[in-house]
């Protein structure tokens, strides 16, 4: 997959991809994941639609209750997460502690959170990420490809600082 669909967003906000953008990338991922065996069904599409349409985290229980994935048998469902997360397209965050959420891997498109101890508040980093560098000069010195890196700042909400 390219960086051709790279963007930029106002960070702290939810990450939405265009219409037209979604389509070209649901098309990319399922001509990528033929070569680990996944074929082209409705449940995949609908599945790459939602989770690149708004690329955020989701639980599985989240996920269970999107309107187009809500009619779809979630085993199905599930079991396309965990095929996703193997052949490397998914992020798997432990960001509320005992519950995994589930992000699907964008070229170009990175977040780190931001996780309540309390009450377990989940919320994108409002600023840039300042390690994005550090991963080009890492790539670039040491030969490494496709490094990423996941963080995650832990601490007390407003809400509950109060």
């Amino acid at each position: 997959m390219s960086d051709a669909h790279s963007h930029t967003h106002s960070h702290g906000q939810s990450c939405v991809v265009s219409r037209g953008e979604t389509e070209a990338l649901v098309d990319e991922f399922v001509a990528s994941l033929r070569a680990d065996g996944f074929r082209r069904t409705d449940a995949l599409v609908a599945l790459l639609r939602v989770m690149i349409r708004n690329h955020q985290p989701y639980t599985l229980a989240e996920l269970a209750e999107v309107e187009d994935l809500r009619e779809r048998d979630q085993a199905t469902i599930y079991r396309l997460v965990m095929k996703l997360k193997d052949a490397g397209k998914m992020r798997q965050l432990n960001l509320a502690g005992r519950v995994s959420y589930f992000q699907l891997v964008l070229p170009g498109h990175h977040h780190d959170y931001l996780r309540c101890e309390s009450c377990g508040e989940v919320q994108e980093v409002p600023l840039p990420c300042a390690l994005a560098e550090v991963e080009r000069e890492l790539m670039h010195s040491l030969g490494w490809k496709g490094l990423h890196h996941e963080l995650e700042f832990i601490g007390l909400c407003p809400a509950c600082a109060d």
